[in-house]
């Protein structure tokens, strides 16, 4: 049996926000400070134009909900045919129940269901755990989302985050078919550095230091981001998540067609995919327009391009991701026609 995509969706909020707007939100850009304009800046180490900002009363959920009824459409699947549910997620509902409690109820389901407290990486580690449990307990149908409200846990005072981060949600239908050659997962590799981790935070509002007026006067509820450390980290472990991926599949750089790779900022992309040997043409991103949308911006961009029709059977395509934890995880899918694999569904 082979494990392939039968179905992608997903989701951006109906607001858009182009560079020149944040001019009239952020309090710290100093146009002289930095050589540019604010755009000009955004554009040229992030590769952001626009980005999409989720309602006040649109959760990660609801977000989530839409991406997962999208790539059940595409699939071709009534919610009730799906056995397991795999969501992603850094910006959950509530603490308890989960965003994908949510989900699963507005969908109709009665699916298993599991939620990864995960950021960038999540949606490839959501991947990961659900080829595991397809292969090791017998599901033949699984949805796997990722969602981010990123602009709730965003100083949309500080330019460099308000003009990077961004909401957003994909989701993709996983299936157990029959068919003779060799495609979908071709290999998976993931790794973690938690002595890292501090590099991409939320200081409070956990456990270890409970949220309080003081600390929310101070920004500790924000995410706060050390870019001079972030930087050399997302470079290598760019360019090792193609490495090793493509090693692990038995096959060499020359194989692959198309890199989707984590949305952490352009520069980061280009400098860690080209040390990799992969051609920019091959870089398959939907930065410009969709920011930095945490776990949610490698299926995104997926669905963005299957919808396109950019695909043909057999092109070897990596997904990699990185961030937050600091983890990464990537993997090499060779690509199948849907609709060919709808086909084959038992």
């Amino acid at each position: 049996m082979t494990r392939v995509i039968t179905g992608t969706g997903s989701y951006l909020p109906e607001r858009v926000v182009e560079n020149a707007e944040l001019l009239e939100i952020v309090e710290n850009f100093d146009a002289e400070r930095a050589g540019s304009d604010l755009d000009s800046w955004l554009r040229g180490r992030y590769g952001v134009e626009r980005r999409h900002w989720a309602a006040e009363d649109e959760s990660t959920g609801d977000m989530g909900l839409v991406a997962a009824r999208r790539a059940l459409e595409a699939a071709e699947l009534d919610a009730d045919q799906i056995e397991l549910i795999v969501m992603a997620t850094a910006t959950s509902d509530h603490v308890a129940p989960h965003s994908v409690s949510f989900v699963q109820a507005q969908l109709g389901t009665k699916a298993v269901f599991h939620q990864l407290q995960d950021a960038c990486p999540g949606f490839l580690n959501a991947l990961i755990v659900a080829d595991s449990l397809m292969a090791n307990l017998g599901y033949k149908k699984a949805l796997v989302i990722a969602a981010e409200k990123m602009t709730h846990i965003v100083d949309k005072r500080d330019f460099r985050m308000i003009g990077l981060f961004a909401d957003g949600a994909g989701a993709v239908v996983l299936e157990d078919v029959d068919l003779p050659e060799e495609v979908g997962f071709r290999s998976f590799w993931a790794g973690s550095d938690g002595a890292a981790g501090k590099a991409l935070r939320v200081p409070a509002g956990g456990t270890r230091t409970p949220l309080t007026a003081e600390r929310m006067a101070a920004g500790e509820h924000f995410l706060i981001s050390d870019f001079r450390d972030v930087y050399p980290f997302a470079v290598r472990t760019t360019q090792a998540c193609v490495e090793q991926a493509v090693a692990r599949a038995g096959m060499t750089v020359d194989d692959i067609s198309y890199v989707i790779p984590h949305h952490a900022s352009a520069n980061i992309i280009q400098d860690g995919v080209g040390q990799a040997g992969i051609r920019p043409e091959q870089v398959l991103m939907a930065i410009d327009h969709t920011g930095n949308t945490s776990s949610a911006s490698v299926p995104t961009a997926l669905d963005e391009e299957v919808r396109a029709g950019r695909f043909k059977d057999g092109d070897n395509i990596v997904l990699l991701a990185l961030g937050g934890g600091m983890g990464w995880a990537s993997t090499v899918y060779t690509w199948v026609d849907p609709a060919r694999a709808r086909a084959a569904r038992r």
